[in-house]
């Protein structure tokens, strides 16, 4: 009796069985700390793209006569397609944008709400750029749609 009391109140290893508890509460407290923080790094970029994206259009507006070249031709009259080109061109590690990601629209609206001709001086547009984060947490895993709509007046 005396040997099974012994081996029932035995505390040797129970240090390591109470630090392998804590220890995947904090690893995993850890990690979701950083997932979120991507999460927030990620938004941003999306939101910088966004703004991008309508100062490159608004600067590419309505002077200009000859088609883009490239994403970084300037002296030209940007399309959707272009402004679509640069948005996806600003590349930030692990974040892969693509063309279903991006939406362009040349709006005839001034800013105090008047009409005006497509891509002509005055009037606005706007780019929309979506994303999907995969959030990955120990035991949780879900998506996070991330979305930011930028609207800018055609300058030149």
């Amino acid at each position: 009796m005396r040997r099974l009391k012994s081996l029932v109140c035995d505390e040797d290893a129970a240090e390591i069985v109470e630090f392998a508890l804590a220890a995947a509460i904090v690893f995993a407290l850890i990690y979701g700390i950083i997932q979120f923080s991507l999460v927030m790094y990620t938004g941003n970029f999306v939101a910088t793209a966004a703004q991008q994206g309508t100062r490159y259009a608004a600067v590419r507006g309505s002077d200009w006569t000859s088609p883009c070249a490239s994403a970084s031709s300037y002296g030209c009259k940007a399309t959707a397609d272009d402004v679509q080109n640069y948005v996806l061109s600003l590349t930030h590690p692990g974040i892969n944008l693509t063309a279903s990601n991006v939406t362009v629209t040349w709006l005839t609206t001034t800013a105090a709400g008047g009409t005006c001709a497509q891509y002509s001086q005055g009037c606005q547009v706007e780019v929309k750029v979506s994303y999907t984060y995969p959030l990955n947490i120990p035991f949780f895993s879900a998506t996070i749609p991330l979305s930011s709509t930028s609207i800018e007046t055609i300058q030149d």
